[in-house]
């Protein structure tokens, strides 16, 4: 007898829990809040210098990035996100039809983060180190990288494109299946069984 599957709406709440705890809710109080965005420029600054282009990207792009999650919720920026508001976040984008503002200029700024070379690819170096920013080990996001960095034939490939970068974020945010490689996006593997 095999182990019945994880209901599709507890797989993707799974994944974007991780995404609110792990990218998001960085003091770890259970809650999205300006903050939160100002402490990783912040972090960004120290880590890759105040003059770096990541760093002035990030002074630009999370301030709107902000602006438009709050905005797409109903709320003042000055309010904070709940883990309920951004689960209810994440399900209307899925349903969207056009992908919502606030993803569409973060999936951009992330795939800036990761590319710190600036050759428009992000390679497995990369990936890991910035990973790394947000507390996923070493061993873990190198494992991530392996399970979606494949070609067409299903051949391992040092680096991913921007296309193949969107590609895997729609399907971390919105696919349903446990076997898309999406699913190892942002640096974990998910209990796809019950």
């Amino acid at each position: 007898m095999h182990p019945k599957a994880a209901h599709p709406k507890e797989f993707l709440e799974s994944k974007w829990k991780h995404a609110f705890t792990t990218f998001f809710d960085l003091d770890r109080n259970g809650l999205i809040e300006w903050k939160d965005f100002k402490d990783l420029i912040e972090v960004i600054g120290e880590v890759r210098g105040r003059r770096s282009d990541v760093f002035m990207t990030a002074r630009l792009c999370l301030p709107d990035i902000w602006q438009k999650m709050t905005e797409a919720i109903g709320k003042e920026e000055e309010d904070i996100i709940t883990l309920s508001d951004w689960i209810q976040l994440c399900e209307s984008s899925r349903k969207s039809v056009r992908e919502p503002a606030w993803q569409k200029a973060y999936v951009e700024y992330m795939f800036k983060l990761l590319d710190e070379s600036g050759d428009h690819l992000v390679d497995q170096a990369e990936y890991v180190q910035v990973l790394g920013y947000f507390g996923v080990n070493r061993k873990d996001s190198s494992h991530c990288f392996d399970q979606f960095a494949f070609n067409h034939q299903g051949q391992l490939i040092h680096a991913i494109d921007k296309k193949k970068f969107h590609v895997l974020w729609k399907q971390f945010f919105h696919s349903e299946d446990p076997a898309s490689p999406g699913n190892w996006l942002l640096g974990k593997k998910y209990k796809t069984q019950e």
